[in-house]
């Protein structure tokens, strides 16, 4: 065999694997997450590879519908964060928002800190969470 034949028949090929579950995207379906982590993923990272995936599957559009509806296109809005941090740790108080964003307009970031301080971290923004997830995959 000559080295051109060689080279030819040894063509590198790179896996995928799941930025959510870690498994072959193949695979992601039959584990526990694959609505909740692994289908999201496949969408946002992977979209020539999901819909050949879904092709072999068979029609699953009801499932990617539903999950494609739960993947934010932007981040939340101050008022949206404010709700998220109430729910989360004060849920008696969101309906009090509308008064603390005006209270504290052009002041919310403090408005934040001090909220961080005094009941802890602030809830994630899925939005971020998704960006987060293919920063890592990238850097892979």
């Amino acid at each position: 065999m000559t080295e051109e034949e060689t080279t030819s028949v040894l063509k590198r090929v790179v896996p995928i694997y799941c930025g959510a579950c870690g498994m072959p995207p193949e695979y992601c379906e039959y584990g526990p997450d694959f609505e909740s982590h692994c289908l999201p993923w496949l969408i946002k990272n992977e979209p020539e590879l999901h819909i050949l995936l879904k092709e072999k599957r068979g029609n699953d559009d009801a499932r990617v519908a539903q999950v494609e509806a739960t993947i934010p296109t932007e981040p939340w809005t101050t008022e949206e964060r404010l709700v998220a941090f109430y729910k989360e740790y004060m849920p008696e108080k969101v309906d009090g928002v509308p008064a603390l964003l005006e209270k504290y307009a052009g002041k919310e970031e403090k408005l934040f800190e001090a909220l961080v301080k005094k009941y802890g971290p602030e809830p994630e923004d899925p939005f971020y969470a998704n960006n987060e997830e293919q920063d890592v995959t990238d850097e892979v």
